[in-house]
């Protein structure tokens, strides 16, 4: 029982950072282009995107330490340390959502104008 959980939670985590490579190689490129045909400027794209690709960091790394913390190990069980700040960074995303929504919409209505 103890070798399935640690290989379905190993191959958990090589499949969630396959995921995020996909997204940041073949999805993320999509939306800069999307981005870039509406805004038109660099640094605008540029920050758009760090966001993105951070906000997927973000999420890889909060999945792994899940994973990581499924297996029953005395050891691993050390990585819940990290549990209060994965949880703050959790409360802050909903709010960088809205932030961010806010900022491309408002550039939006700034180029639409011109």
């Amino acid at each position: 029982m103890s070798t399935e959980v640690w290989v379905v939670n190993i191959l958990g985590i090589i499949f969630a950072l396959a995921g995020a490579l996909f997204i940041i190689i073949k999805i993320l490129p999509r939306v800069r282009d999307l981005v870039d045909s509406v805004f038109k400027d660099d640094t605008i794209v540029n920050s758009v995107m760090s966001l993105l690709v951070i906000l997927v960091y973000i999420l890889l790394f909060v999945g792994v330490v899940n994973l990581i913390k499924n297996i029953d190990n005395q050891y691993l069980n050390y990585i819940s340390i990290l549990d209060p700040g994965i949880n703050l960074v959790l409360a802050i995303l909903p709010y960088l959502k809205w932030l961010v929504f806010a900022v491309i919409l408002g550039l939006a209505f700034k180029y639409v104008k011109k």
